[in-house]
């Protein structure tokens, strides 16, 4: 899937990305075998994930049984990991930059596996009640302004289109994941 040494490129590329330097895009494999191995950090986020789901079924139990329950959490990560890059290439054609949807994508997903490992561990710390949930609600509310900076950047910068249509596109894949989670949650009960 990916080599230690393209893994370590692409932590490289991700720390360049919070420094906002662009040179970061010299980091990460722009190419299609390079846009599945971005999905690496959802596997890598996966367990913690997992740990998340299974506190949530014990804190707040749904209507739905256990095995439904993850059945539905699982096909929910999947969504959440796939479905912004599979607009996207709609989006890209749309704006004239196809030959720079990698450019977008793979720098995109690798930037979720900082933002992401720090909601999910939010997350797990507030299911063990190790954090206040008005704590969470300020660090998540301080990591959704993170992500529009930094997804902002990596749009404007990834596709080569102004900081306006950068930030739509940030704001379509939030509103992708806010649609996602409410269907998510009718499903459940």
């Amino acid at each position: 899937m990916i080599s230690i040494p393209q893994f370590a490129a692409a932590m490289r590329g991700v720390r360049l990305l919070a420094a906002f330097n662009l040179k970061a895009w010299g980091y990460f494999d722009k190419s299609l075998s390079g846009f599945w191995a971005s999905f690496l950090p959802a596997i890598v986020l996966s367990p913690l994930n997992l740990i998340h789901v299974l506190l949530q079924f014990g804190n707040h139990p749904p209507k739905v049984g256990f095995v439904p329950y993850l059945v539905v959490e699982f096909l929910t990560y999947v969504l959440q990991w796939t479905l912004f890059p599979f607009v996207m290439l709609y989006v890209a054609d749309l704006l004239q930059r196809r030959e720079r949807y990698f450019w977008h994508m793979v720098a995109y997903n690798w930037l979720q596996l900082p933002l992401t490992l720090f909601i999910l561990a939010l997350r797990v710390l507030g299911d063990f009640h190790l954090v206040a949930p008005e704590g969470i609600g300020v660090m998540e509310l301080a990591a959704i302004a993170i992500f529009f900076i930094y997804g902002t950047f990596v749009a404007g910068v990834g596709l080569q289109v102004g900081i306006g249509t950068a930030l739509s596109l940030v704001v379509l894949d939030f509103v992708l994941s806010l649609i996602t989670g409410q269907v998510i949650l009718r499903i459940e009960g």
